[in-house]
C-alpha cells in the first residue's frame, strides 16, 4: 500500500515571530489585509501586535472582522466574507484559536467564489482551489489549524459540524501569544492536540510523516502541558507546547482524525461544550477501543506518554494503560466529567447516530456500528 504525506504551507516559528507578519504580507504582493479574530484575541492585545507589524513595513491597508465565536457557523463565514468583499482585501490573516483560523480559511473561499458558505461546507468535505493568500497565526497550543488544509464550520441547519479543504499560504507560530491563556483553555487546547496526534497515529490512513511528528508531539505534550497549566508564564513550556500542537496538526493533516472526533463533534452540536474538552473526554476510551486492532500503534502512544511498557502487554491491557494515563493527566488539570456538567448517561448514549454518520468514523481501524458507538459513548460517560 502506498502512503502519501504533505504539508500545506511553510511555518515560521519562534518567540516574537508575529513581528514579521507585515513583512510577509508585503512579500506576497498584497495591498490590503483582513484580520479575522474573536473578542478574546482583541482583548489580549494580540491584534494590536499584528497591526504594529503591518504599520512598520508601510504601504499596507488593514480591515477587520472580529465577529468570530466558538464553533463558528456558516453565517459567521458569510458575514466575514461580506466584509472582505466590501473592503476589497487581497489577503486574509486568521489570528486566534481554531475557530478564528477556520473562519479565515472558509472566508477565503468566498473572496473568489459565489456564496453562501454552506454551498462548500459539506458532510463529506470537498476541496476548493482558493486563490487569496491565507496566513494563520495561532494564539493557543491546540488545534494545529495553522498547518492543516481543513476548515471545520458548524451548520446549524443540519445540526452538524462539517468541513471544507482549501489552500493556505503561511503559518506564523509565536509561543508568546499563548502566555495569556487561562489554565482551563490551556488544558482543553493541549488535550485537543494530544487527541490529534493519537488519532492520526491510530487511524487507517497513517503515514510515516504522521507517525514521526505525532509521536514527537505526544512526548512534548506529556512533558509540558501540565507545566503550562500550573505555571502559565513559563515561556519555555509554552514554546514546547506550541511546537507540539503544530506537529500534532501536521500529524493529522493527511490521515485525518477518527472516531474520537466523531464523538467530539456530536458533543459540540448537542451540548455546545468546548471542542478541546470534547476531544479530551472521548480520547481515553477511543484508545481503549482501537488497541486490540492496532496494538503496536497504541504502544507507541503509551511509550510517548511515559508509560513503562514491557512489550508483552495484551492489547486490551495496553489500551487500558494508555486510557488510564490520559485520564490521570486530565484529572491533574481538573477536567470535569460530563455528569458534573449536568448531562445524563442517556443523553450521551442517544448521540450514537451522530457518531456513526460522521465521516471521520470511517477512518477508525474498528468499524463503528450502532452498537459500537453506543458502547463507546457509555464508556466515555462511565469511566471519567
Amino acid at each position: 500500500m502506498f502512503r502519501q504525506y504533505s504539508q500545506p504551507a511553510p511555518v515560521i516559528y519562534g518567540c516574537g515571530a508575529i513581528t514579521i507578519l507585515g513583512e510577509k504580507i508585503k512579500e506576497l504582493g498584497c495591498k490590503k489585509v483582513l484580520f479575522v479574530f474573536d473578542d478574546g484575541v482583541e482583548k489580549a492585545g494580540i491584534i494590536r501586535k499584528a497591526m504594529d507589524s503591518v504599520r512598520r513595513v508601510g504601504g499596507l491597508e488593514m480591515a477587520f472582522f472580529g465577529g468570530v465565536h466558538s464553533d463558528p457557523t456558516d453565517t459567521v463565514v458569510d458575514a466575514g466574507a461580506e466584509t472582505a468583499l466590501n473592503e476589497k482585501v487581497d489577503c486574509i490573516v486568521g489570528i486566534g484559536g481554531g475557530s478564528s483560523m477556520d473562519t479565515a480559511k472558509a472566508i477565503s473561499i468566498l473572496v473568489t467564489n459565489p456564496g453562501p458558505a454552506k454551498n462548500y461546507i459539506l458532510a463529506t468535505p470537498i476541496y476548493v482551489d482558493t486563490k487569496v493568500p491565507v496566513i494563520l497565526v495561532p494564539t493557543t497550543a491546540g488545534t494545529g489549524s495553522e498547518v492543516t488544509k481543513v476548515a471545520v464550520i458548524s451548520r446549524p441547519d443540519t445540526n452538524g459540524k462539517w468541513s471544507v479543504f482549501i489552500n493556505t499560504t503561511l503559518s506564523i507560530v509565536d509561543p508568546e501569544l499563548t502566555l495569556t491563556l487561562p489554565p482551563e483553555v490551556t488544558a482543553n487546547t493541549g488535550l485537543d492536540a494530544l487527541s490529534h496526534a493519537a488519532e492520526a497515529i491510530t487511524g487507517i490512513c497513517w503515514n510515516p510523516h504522521s507517525d514521526l511528528v505525532g509521536e514527537a508531539a505526544i512526548k512534548k505534550i506529556a512533558k509540558n502541558l501540565k507545566r503550562c497549566y500550573d505555571v502559565p508564564d513559563d515561556l519555555d513550556a509554552r514554546a514546547e507546547m506550541s511546537l507540539a500542537a503544530n506537529w500534532a496538526g501536521l500529524a493529522f493533516n493527511d490521515p485525518i482524525t477518527h472516531v474520537g472526533h466523531s464523538v467530539a463533534d456530536a458533543f459540540s452540536c448537542s451540548f455546545h461544550t468546548p471542542h478541546g474538552y470534547n476531544c479530551a473526554i472521548a480520547l481515553p476510551e477511543t484508545m481503549a477501543l482501537v488497541a486490540p486492532a492496532v496494538p503496536e500503534r497504541v504502544a507507541v502512544i503509551g511509550s510517548a506518554l511515559g508509560i513503562p511498557l514491557t512489550g508483552r502487554e495484551e492489547p486490551a491491557k495496553l489500551g487500558s494503560l494508555v486510557a488510564d494515563e490520559i485520564r490521570r493527566l486530565m484529572h491533574s488539570m481538573n477536567i470535569s466529567p460530563l455528569s458534573s456538567l449536568g448531562y445524563s448517561r442517556e443523553q450521551v448514549i442517544s448521540l450514537y447516530p451522530d457518531v456513526v454518520s460522521n465521516h471521520l468514523a470511517s477512518y477508525c481501524p474498528v468499524k463503528i456500528t450502532d452498537d459500537v458507538a453506543k458502547e463507546l459513548l457509555a464508556r466515555v460517560y462511565d469511566t471519567y
